[in-house]
């Protein structure tokens, strides 16, 4: 007795591609949850002095697909930061567009002395990359990805 597929191609079809959905979205809210982890930890270092809030304004991150934003930090204004908080939403939108395929976290600090005060020894978002880097492999294993 041979096997006859009875299911129509198109069925199977929008059935897989609402599986894939469902999971597109569950990667989405993950990363954006580690993302706000990651950022509450990169704002809460007090290893330099923000002297106008530009810089820890500039903190922030986006979950990206396939090179569109899916979804971004505020970039809260700290101090007197607009330019800072303007600069790294900016930043991090540029980013998300280098990523043309695939779901991303992105993590940035968008000033662009920010690697400076990062390369004086100062802790700009290196202990939050850490964790990110931590996060996100548990999160896939846990989600049964890795």
């Amino acid at each position: 007795m041979p096997i006859r597929q009875v299911t129509p191609n198109s069925e199977v079809n929008s059935y897989i591609e609402r599986k894939l959905e469902i999971w597109r979205q569950l990667l989405i809210r993950n990363f954006s949850y580690i993302g706000e982890q990651v950022l509450n930890a990169a704002r809460s270092t007090d290893s330099y002095k923000d002297q106008t809030g530009n810089l820890r304004s500039s903190l922030g991150y986006v979950v990206a697909v396939d090179g569109r934003v899916a979804d971004i930090s505020s970039f809260a204004v700290v101090k007197n930061g607009q330019e800072g908080s303007k600069t790294g939403a900016d930043y991090a939108r540029k980013l998300a567009r280098k990523y043309p395929k695939g779901i991303v976290l992105i993590v940035c600090a968008g000033m662009n002395y920010a690697a400076y005060v990062s390369a004086k020894g100062y802790d700009v978002e290196d202990s939050a990359e850490l964790l990110a880097d931590r996060l996100v492999p548990q999160m896939l294993r846990q989600l049964g990805l890795k």
